[in-house]
């Protein structure tokens, strides 16, 4: 027990907390306010911690893009108010003699009025309107002629577009469809001048090679033959329009929070029929790495805006069209999420609780010295 007792009183000795006893302690009101002030300020403050605490950051870093033979996805989303659905391609040519025409697998053209209101997706497919005959006029069944175009598998082309495919192929222009029995049969030509005045939206993505190169929205049929890369509007096609646009949407490659896009809401008005809007950027590879491990590739870009052709252009053989020129960075930007601490979270809690208790009992200790030195002059005072 003695040893025992001995060692309780070492370490009491030790205690650097010594307690003031209730008798000797002197509640004043400054120091009950002072008490309220410290709670809610403690309060503020760990509160602010704590989210601090709970925010994922982000830290850049630079680094020479090392990958190779990557594709990147093209996000677009644009508004041609001026130009019918019927009369617009979208192509993409890049640097390695690669060339892409009619990209219409994953992207949506919307026909729309010429007050913007949307009267429904624009298909070539005619089937279900005008359907072809089951039988020939010998009974046999009906094989439609591809006018020298190249045959679809089954042997037969059966509607206007089939022989219109059929002539891509073969890299003809489709020039006069009213000498087609299968347009004629569909009213291709007149439903082709009935969407005059119409406007167009375009939305949804294209997949291209990574290497510097175009996309382009242009007015007239795309012909690829020996290697040219050829846009023509033939008469039976609308006339009226110009590339008046708004792009709601452009992106190369998935969004992430730090993404910059700066052509999202650009619009552009066409001062003549013969404008060519051309968008130049710089790709740069971006990369996510989030804190549950997981790793996003992405790209982000730069760009500048150039517009060829105006009123005065009374004869142009410039085609009228939408540009966008993009040339690749060799650097990719890697960006890493991070969170603070438990332990950084609980240090600075400590520091705020001890940091406020301490200053409050400073400033309540001289504030508590001052009025008794008051108080004592004032009966001094009275006495003399």
């Amino acid at each position: 027990m003695g040893r025992a007792h001995t060692l309780r009183q070492r370490f009491q000795s030790l205690d650097a907390y010594a307690k003031t006893l209730d008798d000797f302690s002197i509640k004043t009101l400054t120091g009950g306010v002072l008490t309220v002030a410290t709670a809610l300020l403690i309060a503020v403050l760990v509160g602010l911690e704590f989210a601090a605490y709970r925010r994922v950051e982000q830290s850049a870093e630079l680094v020479v893009d090392r990958s190779r033979s990557e594709k990147m996805l093209i996000n677009l989303d644009i508004t041609l108010p001026h130009a019918p659905c019927v009369l617009l391609g979208l192509d993409v040519l890049d640097s390695s003699g690669d060339t892409q025409i009619n990209l219409f697998q994953h992207v949506t053209k919307m026909r729309l009025t010429s007050n913007g209101t949307e009267i429904g997706a624009y298909s070539t497919d005619t089937k279900a309107a005008v359907p072809p005959p089951v039988t020939n006029a010998d009974g046999a069944a009906y094989c439609g002629s591809c006018y020298g175009g190249i045959e679809p598998e089954g042997g037969c082309c059966n509607t206007c577009d089939a022989v219109h495919q059929a002539y891509v192929r073969r890299g003809w222009a489709f020039t006069d469809p009213d000498a087609i029995e299968q347009c004629v049969r569909e009213g291709y030509t007149a439903r082709m001048r009935s969407m005059d005045g119409e406007g167009c939206r375009m939305h949804g993505f294209v997949e291209v090679g990574k290497a510097a190169g175009n996309l382009h929205i242009l007015a007239g049929e795309s012909i690829k033959l020996g290697g040219e890369h050829t846009h023509t509007v033939y008469d039976y096609m609308p006339r009226n329009y110009d590339m008046t646009h708004t792009i709601h949407r452009l992106a190369f490659g998935s969004e992430f929070s730090a993404q910059s896009s700066p052509l999202d809401g650009v619009g552009k008005t066409a001062q003549s029929k013969h404008a060519q809007f051309q968008y130049f950027t710089k790709i740069v590879g971006s990369e996510v790495r989030f804190l549950n491990g997981t790793v996003l590739r992405s790209n982000q870009y730069s760009a500048t805006e150039f517009v060829r052709g105006d009123a005065r252009a009374a004869v142009s053989r410039r085609t009228p069209g939408l540009f966008v020129m993009f040339d690749i960075s060799p650097m990719r930007v890697i960006y890493t999420e991070h969170q603070r601490s438990l332990g950084s979270f609980l240090t600075s809690v400590c520091a705020i609780v001890g940091g406020i208790f301490t200053v409050a009992r400073l400033v309540d200790g001289v504030v508590f010295r001052a009025e008794r030195v008051l108080k004592e002059k004032r009966q001094l005072g009275k006495q003399i």
